[in-house]
């Protein structure tokens, strides 16, 4: 059977490492905070603004730490965006400033007049006992797909287009340092979906699949997790091991009943070098353990939680039943003062084919881009990336701290 030996290696990897890596409190940095810069320092300089008024910074230690930035984005997807991303960071336990609460939302309005509106939080409580991990999302989303399988071809292009509301809140629990566990309630829920390619005569591996003009999914989860991260905007050390069973069933509202698996493992490596350089790794996977999702709830090229897997491809470029990614990053300093850095990448994913659900084929991609210190006191950055993918396809993506 294919599904316990991915699954295996996945926990033995990850369990290998809890046993090697002992909980240690956030380290404090080498320089001190005075002696980094991020864009406010520079819009300071600029002005000449010594404090107070527009340019001051708050000195509250337990926040909230803001930065609302609007720029103009792209990506493959969507092409040229009007973006204005919001970070709020904060600490919920004025003694113990241990746990960083965040929101990380996100606002567009691109070129194929897509509208899109997401917000991802995670807030702790009782002593940071308690964590609360959301993911609210709308979409109005003119978009492509490419079929089913890492097999096909960017002339398989299929128009479609569609409305969506996600909704999912997981309540996790510390049960010692740095495990949670928890339970989660998962909602999407698509309408007004119109197959062009379709209607236009063309044989589809959506109308295949099986098309459906509103499709929900609606079901609880149990949740492990396991992340001695230093800093959840950009870590620097630490490992994250987020372990999820999802059911979804009709007695909940769901058009089908299916049972899916998440396992989003995360390494970091510092280097003992002056410039703050380290490598990243990033394993992450997806499968349907039984039943038939809707097609745009199966496992897909940059739909994870944070729409950040397969840089160089499209959103929604690969798409099947079952999906393995794996990516590594080298990231580094530019200028000393963290102000300006760069990172380097590659990644690797294979959707299965259908209807054999058989893994076949394995799509890379590699890349590079740079990074601006947006804020220094919770190491946010503002993320600018290149990617190169197989068949021609490449572009660019943007992001609100790291890709992972």
């Amino acid at each position: 059977m294919l599904y316990p030996k991915i699954i295996f290696c996945f926990c033995f990897l990850a369990i290998g490492c809890l046993h090697a890596e002992m909980p240690t409190p956030i380290p404090i940095a080498k320089d001190s905070i005075n002696a980094q810069m991020d864009v406010l320092d520079v819009v300071k300089m600029v002005f000449k603004k010594k404090s107070g008024g527009l340019f001051s910074r708050k000195k509250n230690v337990n926040g909230p730490f803001i930065t609302a930035i609007p720029y103009p984005g792209y990506s493959i997807a969507t092409g040229v965006a009007g973006v204005l991303p919001i970070n709020i960071s904060f600490y919920t336990g004025k003694k113990d400033r241990i746990a960083l609460s965040f929101f990380n939302s996100n606002f567009q309005y691109t070129q194929y007049n897509q509208v899109i509106a997401t917000s991802l939080s995670g807030l702790y409580f009782y002593k940071d006992k308690f964590r609360l991990v959301g993911d609210w999302r709308y979409y109005n989303f003119p978009t492509v797909t490419y079929g089913l399988g890492s097999r096909t071809l960017l002339t398989n292009a299929d128009k479609i287009n569609y409305s969506q509301i996600r909704v999912y809140e997981t309540l996790l629990y510390q049960v010692s340092e740095n495990i949670n566990i928890g339970l989660g309630y998962h909602f999407d829920y698509h309408w007004r979906i119109i197959d062009e390619s379709a209607a236009e005569g063309k044989a589809t591996d959506f109308q295949k699949y099986g098309y459906s003009k509103n499709t929900t999914s609606s079901g609880l989860s149990l949740n492990f997790l396991y992340d001695t991260r230093d800093n959840s905007n950009n870590p620097k050390s630490g490992m994250l091991f987020n372990f999820q069973f999802r059911s979804n069933q009709k007695f909940l509202g769901s058009n089908n009943s299916y049972n899916s698996l998440l396992v989003d493992y995360r390494k970091y490596f510092p280097l003992p070098i002056h410039w703050d350089a380290g490598f990243a790794l990033w394993g992450y996977l997806w499968l349907t353990l039984s039943g038939h999702p809707p097609y745009l709830d199966l496992p897909s090229t940059g739909w994870d939680t944070y729409n950040n897997t397969g840089r160089g491809y499209a959103m929604g470029r690969f798409r099947g039943k079952n999906m393995i990614y794996l990516e590594t990053e080298f990231r580094f300093n530019i200028l000393r003062s963290g102000l300006l850095g760069g990172v380097v990448f590659g990644n690797l994913q294979t959707l299965s084919e259908w209807p054999s659900n058989n893994f076949v084929k394995a799509q890379p991609g590699v890349g590079f881009g740079l990074r601006i210190k947006m804020n220094k006191r919770t190491n946010t950055n503002s993320a600018v990336d290149y990617g190169f993918g197989s068949g021609g396809s490449r572009g660019f993506a943007f992001n609100l701290n790291e890709v992972f």
